[in-house]
């Protein structure tokens, strides 16, 4: 054998490997177990130790598919299982997010997320692929920028998607203005390209069907990296997404201009247009960085950041 050679890895190996590539989540969590050789009483204990309790009863649960992790608690206990089970970061954590997983929620209408009378409702209806699930999100990192008059300028995204149906479609975004009358622009596209644009003047919206550069095979990812340019030139105090599907990690960043930065910031989710705000976490904010808001494992609704200068 040569030196540094690799051996081929074991049956049991192949087999968890191939589990966390397709799922479902409870095989590939089950036969992370039997590998670790750790009963449920120790990884119960090594989940208490790091903060995030689980009975040995859920965990019996989870592995066996009667129930999944969904709340925030059990999300942030299967990243720690990541860790003492020995496999890659997020991998357990991807497969819960997965659309067509074994006993995951079904993606979210349009009408849940923009309001059932929102005049952008019909457009996105008319795309093809505004309903498809064969891209999944697995990070989406969102660049906000906002000038020295308090307004929205720039909007830079980049996703990182997996094919997990086949053909693989195009993907929808959907951009409001501050006002109506002066909807976003699409200015550039990396790595993907739009095939079809419609823009709703009067009540400021964009909606663009971007499709990547390259054809992909099931399993395979790819990165999506877009640009959206405001023009209404109005002050703005918040920026949200709203996804129909669940999303493994989610960062939104805002870049506030020098000497421009707000009293104070804060994180928030909502389930649906106008309802309580969620989950709402002071942001810090300083001349030294961008305030950002980190989210891993959630599931469809409205996340965004607002702020406030007095």
């Amino acid at each position: 054998m040569p030196l540094f050679a690799v051996p081929p890895p074991e049956p049991a190996g192949r087999e968890l490997a191939q589990a966390l590539a397709t799922g479902p989540f409870s095989r590939a969590l089950s036969l992370a177990i039997d590998r670790s050789g750790l009963g449920l009483a120790r990884l119960r204990d090594r989940l208490a130790a790091a903060g995030v309790p689980v009975s040995t009863t859920t965990l019996s649960y989870w592995r066996t598919g009667r129930t999944r992790p969904e709340r925030p608690d059990s999300l942030r206990a299967v990243a720690v299982l990541e860790d003492v089970l020995g496999v890659p970061a997020r991998s357990l954590t991807e497969l819960l997010a997965r659309p067509g997983c074994p006993g995951a929620p079904d993606p979210v209408r349009w009408e849940r997320l923009w309001g059932p009378r929102d005049d952008v409702l019909p457009v996105l209806h008319s795309f093809d692929a505004a309903d498809e699930t064969s891209l999944l999100v697995l990070s989406l990192h969102e660049a906000l920028q906002v000038d020295a008059a308090r307004c929205l300028t720039r909007l830079r995204v980049r996703e990182v998607v997996r094919a997990v149906e086949e053909p693989v479609q195009a993907k929808v975004v959907a951009l409001r203005g501050c006002v109506p009358g002066r909807p976003p622009r699409l200015v550039s596209a990396r790595y993907c390209r739009p095939v079809r644009t419609e823009v709703l003047p009067e009540q400021g919206f964009v909606v663009s069907e971007l499709v990547p550069n390259r054809s992909m095979a099931v399993g395979e990812t790819a990165i999506l990296e877009y640009e959206f340019e405001y023009t209404d030139g109005v002050p703005d105090t918040s920026y949200d997404r709203r996804f129909r599907h669940p999303v493994a990690e989610h960062l939104l960043e805002v870049h506030f201009a020098p000497g421009t930065l707000p009293a104070s910031c804060a994180a928030y989710r909502l389930d649906a247009p106008g309802g309580p705000e969620r989950d709402v976490t002071a942001v810090p904010v300083s001349p030294a960085a961008p305030a950002h808001h980190f989210a891993t494992g959630f599931g469809p609704g409205i996340r965004g950041l607002r702020w406030s200068w007095t």
